[in-house]
Parts: C-alpha cells; sequence; structure tokens
C-alpha cells in the first residue's frame, strides 16, 4: 500500500516537472512562428514584450501568452496604434505540440486592450492590414503555405478593453469606455448558436458632432443565431439593458462588406418614466438611485435596411411621457405634470434627411407658493418669460415708431441715383 503511494507520488512529481519544463523547451519554436505567421498575413508592424507557454492555466490545454502586444499602421497610418494589449492568451490543445501538423486554438482572451479604429475623409481604414490570400492570388500556386494555426474556436473573453472609433467620412464618432465581454460557441463551423454576454461601462456616440448617446451604460445577453459563411447573425432569446431600460430586440444583421443590412425592432413593455430619465447623463449620475419619480412611458424603435458612410437605413424611434414627474429628496420641490410625444424618424437614405418631431413637451417646475426669493411664485416661469418677451417686443415697437417720425419731421431729401 505505501509502496503504491510512493510510486503514485514519484509519477505525479515527475508529471508536474514535465509540465514545468516543457513550456520552455516550446518557447521559441511557438514565439518564432507567431512573428513569421504575423508577418505572412499583416501589412502592419507588430511586436511583443516577452512570450509565456503554461501547461497549468487552461489544463488540459496549452496557455500561449503574448504581453504587452502592439500593432502599429503603415503609411499614412504609420503613427496610429491600432491595437495595444496588456496580454493576449491562446489556449492550444497540448497533444498538438507535439507534431508538426499544426495547433488547435480553442480560446482566445484578451486582456487590458485599447483599440483606436480610424477612416479617413478618403475612406481608407487602418485596419485594412491584411494582405491578400496567396492561394486566391494565384490557385494554382503549390508553394503556398498553409497556416500551422488551426482555428476551432470555442470561446472568446475579452477584459476591460477601451475602443475609439473615428470615421471621418461618414462623420461618425464612438467611445466605448471599460468594455468586457464572453462569446462561447463552435467558431470554427460553418453555422453555429452562439452566446454572447456583454457589457461597456460608458459608450459616446455621435453622428455629425450630434451627440446620440453619452456615457451610457450597456448591457447584453443574448443567444445569436450565426451564419459564419455569409456573416448573417439572427437574434433569439436576448436581454438587453440602455442604463435603466430593459428591453428585447428581434431580427438581424447582415455583414456584406463594406455594407451592414439589418432589420431590428426594438421591445419594450410599458416602462417607468424614471428608465427614461436614465438617458439623461446629468440625472442618470447623480443619485439616481434614491430619485422620486411618478408616470409611464412607452418607447418603440426600428431599423431597417443598410447602413454605409452617409446612408443609413430606415428607422423610427418614438417616445411617449403622459403626466409624469420627479423629484431628488434632497429637494424641496420637483417637475410635474411632465408630457412628451417625440418621434425622430428617417425614410432610409442619406441621414439629411432625418426628422424630429416634438409635440407637445411641456412641464411644470417647482409648483409652491410665492416666497421672499421667489415673489413671482414657484411654477411661473413662463409668466416672467412672456413678460419680458413682451417688454422686448414693446421696446423694439417704440424704437422703430421713434426712428420713423425722425424722418418724417422734418422729411428727409430724397436721393436720386
Amino acid at each position: 500500500m505505501k509502496k503504491g503511494l510512493k510510486i503514485t507520488a514519484i509519477v505525479i512529481g515527475v508529471i508536474l516537472i514535465l509540465m514545468l519544463l516543457l513550456p520552455f523547451a516550446f518557447r521559441g519554436k511557438i514565439e518564432g512562428i507567431v512573428k513569421t505567421e504575423g508577418n505572412k498575413m499583416l501589412n502592419a508592424r507588430f511586436d511583443f514584450s516577452s512570450l509565456d507557454i503554461s501547461l497549468f492555466r487552461n489544463f488540459p490545454k496549452a496557455s500561449v501568452t503574448l504581453n504587452d502586444f502592439w500593432l502599429k499602421g503603415t503609411g499614412v497610418f504609420e503613427n496610429d496604434t491600432l491595437v495595444k494589449a496588456g496580454e493576449v492568451t491562446a489556449a492550444i490543445n497540448l497533444f498538438s505540440l507535439f507534431g508538426d501538423s499544426g495547433y488547435d486554438v480553442s480560446k482566445v482572451s484578451v486582456t487590458d486592450t485599447w483599440l483606436h479604429a480610424i477612416v479617413l475623409p478618403d475612406g481608407k481604414a487602418n485596419w485594412d492590414i491584411m494582405k491578400p490570400d496567396s492561394a486566391t492570388v494565384s490557385e494554382t500556386s503549390e508553394s503556398s503555405e498553409s497556416s500551422p494555426f488551426r482555428i476551432k474556436l470555442q470561446r472568446f473573453v475579452i477584459k476591460n478593453m477601451n475602443v475609439v472609433y473615428d470615421d471621418r467620412q461618414s462623420a461618425m464618432y464612438a467611445d466605448i469606455h471599460n468594455f468586457n465581454a464572453l462569446c462561447s460557441g463552435n467558431l470554427g463551423s460553418d453555422q453555429t448558436l452562439l452566446n454572447l454576454e456583454a457589457e461597456t461601462e460608458a459608450l459616446t456616440y455621435k453622428m455629425n458632432g450630434i451627440p446620440f448617446l453619452s456615457q451610457a451604460n450597456i448591457y447584453a445577453k443574448m443567444d445569436v443565431d450565426a451564419d459564419l459563411v455569409h456573416h448573417k447573425f439572427t437574434l433569439k432569446k436576448n436581454e438587453f439593458r440602455l442604463n435603466a431600460i430593459k428591453a428585447g430586440i428581434d431580427g438581424w444583421v447582415e455583414l456584406k462588406d463594406p455594407v451592414i443590412d439589418m432589420d431590428l425592432k426594438l421591445n419594450t413593455s410599458e416602462v417607468g418614466f424614471k428608465e427614461i430619465l436614465s438617458l439623461i447623463p446629468a440625472i442618470y449620475s447623480k443619485e439616481f438611485k434614491n430619485l422620486k419619480t411618478d408616470g409611464t412611458a412607452t418607447l418603440e424603435a426600428t431599423a431597417k435596411g443598410v447602413l454605409q458612410g452617409d446612408t443609413v437605413p430606415r428607422f423610427d424611434v418614438r417616445l411617449s411621457v403622459k403626466n409624469a414627474m420627479f423629484r431628488y429628496p434632497s429637494l424641496p420641490a420637483g417637475v410635474d405634470q411632465i408630457n412628451i410625444d417625440a418621434q425622430v424618424r428617417n425614410p432610409g437614405g442619406n441621414i439629411d434627411l432625418t426628422e424630429i418631431n416634438i409635440r407637445p413637451f411641456s412641464f411644470r417646475l417647482a409648483n409652491k407658493p410665492a416666497d421672499d426669493e421667489h415673489p413671482f411664485g414657484h411654477g411661473r416661469i413662463e409668466y416672467v418669460c412672456a413678460l419680458i418677451v413682451s417688454f422686448i417686443i414693446l421696446l423694439m415697437g417704440g424704437e422703430l415708431i421713434r426712428s420713423s417720425v425722425d424722418k418724417i419731421l422734418p422729411p428727409e431729401p430724397i436721393q436720386f441715383s
């Protein structure tokens, strides 16, 4: 019995020693392959500070980690860093390390990443860095070698990614802060069901300088039927949250480079007015949990068509709020009798065709009796504004009458030319 335990302990010890030593034996080989394959595929400059191999991190898979990885463009983008990642890890089939038939990659994890995507006014993008496939250039070429990496990806993880998208051709700008995502499925197949869960701490989106979203917190958990051959993604069971608004999305998105085709519909039940207020950054960032509200709202949105450059799909967004109110507990009064009927729509095509209709948008501010600091009373701001406007009109009318009288008495000589 003791002898068997001793032999077992020795075997386990030998295995652990081998697992510690083997990574050093393969490090140089894999590092050379990564740089060689990168230079074959990419028309860009890239490097990393170190490469680590571990047989413990994703056992029974071997983990290959690139530390302080960066990728820069060439030509007009030579001074722009496209990607900078603190750590990029790939899980590789352990037994594939002992052969020459290739390495099976089943998991990729990216941590502490900064990504800056740029589209110049002429349409040139800094992420267009892939070299033409030698197999497509010359199908009869027998000298073209296949990559030693076989992608059988089943899991993709992003932790703490910050993204800036600067499209100067379409005047679109997006800033994504602290993006985290987990995607699982058979990404090596032609058709698969993807399980996706993602959240970004803050998203800012602008088009033509107009902010559509500002520091928005977005969360999504969805099942996606993915046709990876035609790049079409159909949404199945899903949950979506924009700040405090929870909704579901039906439809599909198809990537037809350089066009994005879509047919999407936002599904929301009747939501509270507090959830609608979460779309206003100044309100959502300050004591939002303690905000007192009343009233309900409805939010509907659809988008159908293609997105490319200045061309946008047909979209329609409707917001209706009836007799709502909000007040901070720390303040003596709030805003009530809020009524909003707003619509933003575009028939599809040019973004300049967008129509914004708001009718009505009314509210009552601080309905309280007059006091020493508010002699005209609370909730009377519209009367004060009307009085000021009337006074200005009277001044302008008086000035016009005075100038006319000055010209009549005495009359000015007529000038002929």
